[in-house]
């Protein structure tokens, strides 16, 4: 749709052939764009509440868990090659073995790479009583969270604007179409008299 075109359809200017339907279509869509233009500025304020909300996380996780270095005592299940020949991104719970900062050994299942062999050293995060746990929220993870959060609330408004629009011009095109036909009957009335 080229900006002309739009132009015309906003601004309808004293053209005699305007209808007061076209003029309504005009102000909803000036109203939608305004709208959408506004929720910019709502949407960052949401994407900025979820980044500092994953970056405290973040703060209290990287507090809370730390790494070792774990050694495979089984293989893991081998890998899956795909059609294309590229190795699967799988991963399975394989038995595992470490040191714990007080010179004993702790074992438990963790996740290691399909096609993993015993003896090849994994990350784990523990957390303070040692147990396994997931990686903590990086501030990469917070900054793309924040960011998808923002870009998702603003096209999510946009997408109810440009609904609400498409299903208000349906509305109009029908009242248009019904008084077109409402001027043809009336016309043949009068071509027949």
């Amino acid at each position: 749709m080229s900006l002309v075109y739009l132009w015309r359809r906003i601004h309808l200017g004293r053209n005699p052939l305007a209808r007061g339907s076209d003029r309504v279509e005009a102000v909803i869509l000036v109203f939608c764009v305004l709208i959408a233009l506004l929720g910019v500025p709502l949407a960052a304020a949401a994407g900025s509440e979820a980044y500092a909300t994953m970056m405290a996380r973040s703060a209290v996780e990287m507090a809370s868990r730390h790494s070792t270095t774990a050694f495979l005592l089984e293989d893991a299940p081998p890998a899956r090659v795909g059609v294309d020949g590229t190795p699967s991104a799988e991963t399975a719970q394989v038995a595992a073995r470490w040191v714990l900062p007080d010179g004993g050994l702790q074992e438990a299942p963790v996740t290691a790479d399909l096609g993993a062999s015993a003896g090849d050293a994994v990350t784990v995060w523990l957390d303070e009583s040692g147990a396994v746990v997931g990686p903590p929220v990086m501030p990469m993870d917070a900054t793309s969270t924040g960011i998808g959060v923002g870009v998702g609330v603003w096209l999510s408004a946009v997408t109810l604007l440009v609904a609400g629009y498409l299903l208000a011009r349906q509305l109009l095109n029908r009242a248009r179409w019904a008084a077109w036909d409402r001027e043809w009957e009336r016309f043949g009335q009068d071509s027949r008299s």
